[in-house]
């Protein structure tokens, strides 16, 4: 186990005030991504992570995890946990900023092997769809979601 198979994935739902051009593209096991943040990401900006499994049917999904994250709490941390990991193996395929705040930019995800991610024991193989969105207070600012397969 521990090889993903991306089946699908949308970012086109996001905050025209934080967020433009957002694109994403998967190919051969690599991720692209580009967008340019028009508003900056202060202290206080939360990412809503929800992990949901295939029920056999592509309707019928099950929750099986779901974490809100603090993400300059998490950035700034000393401590490596599976969520830091996750973030830090961006940061050679891009330039994402390590600490808060993010100021307004051209940001990039090029050539990313999403293979190198943890993948924790609770997601043993199986197709899942897991749904990220972003909020900076009571604003939204991005909803991704990914249908993958975990072999």
């Amino acid at each position: 186990m521990g090889k993903i198979i991306m089946l699908d994935n949308q970012c086109g739902n996001y905050n025209r005030s934080y967020l433009s051009n957002v694109t994403i593209l998967v190919k051969n096991s690599r991720m692209f991504l580009d967008f340019n943040l028009i508003k900056a990401l202060v202290p206080g900006v939360k990412m809503d992570m929800e992990f949901l499994i295939s029920l056999g049917s592509a309707i019928k999904s099950q929750k099986i995890f779901q974490y809100t994250l603090d993400m300059c709490s998490m950035l700034a941390q000393k401590r490596n946990n599976m969520f830091k990991r996750w973030f830090a193996t961006f940061f050679n395929a891009g330039n994402f900023r390590k600490y808060c705040p993010v100021d307004p930019n051209y940001y990039y995800l090029k050539n990313y092997n999403y293979n190198t991610l943890f993948i924790p024991k609770f997601l043993s193989a199986g197709r899942y769809r897991v749904n990220f969105e972003m909020h900076q207070f009571k604003d939204f600012v991005l909803f991704c979601t990914f249908e993958v397969e975990i072999k």
